[in-house]
């Protein structure tokens, strides 16, 4: 299972088991999307090179505006994700963190 595939599961696990009433941005087909976006990320970074291979500057900037606006699908998925994250954290349901507390190792141990 991908990474994305785990956060979403555990974020919707989270929601309900925590009973959040919040709509969350990652119900969406943020794993698919991801796959599409990053493709088309790869396809704009290979026009820009063969653009700039040609140095044809106006084909290299067409191909700069593909870059663009594949970065910004990214970066607009990976906000949902901080968005989302920061909703849940925010809710009134978790006890404080107290003061010099630190995550135990065995949190950060692979399985």
């Amino acid at each position: 299972m991908s990474s994305l595939n785990k956060l979403k599961y555990s974020l919707l696990n989270l929601v309900a088991d925590q009973k959040i009433e919040s709509e969350i941005n990652i119900e969406s087909e943020v794993v698919e999307n991801y796959e599409d976006y990053a493709a088309d990320f790869l396809n704009a970074t290979e026009l820009l090179e063969k653009t700039i291979k040609a140095k044809d500057k106006i084909a290299i900037r067409c191909a700069l505006t593909r870059v663009r606006m594949a970065s910004l699908n990214m970066s607009n998925l990976y906000q949902d994700i901080v968005d989302d994250v920061i909703m849940i954290n925010q809710q009134d349901i978790w006890p404080e963190i107290p003061e010099g507390y630190k995550l135990p190792d065995y949190y950060n141990k692979p399985q």
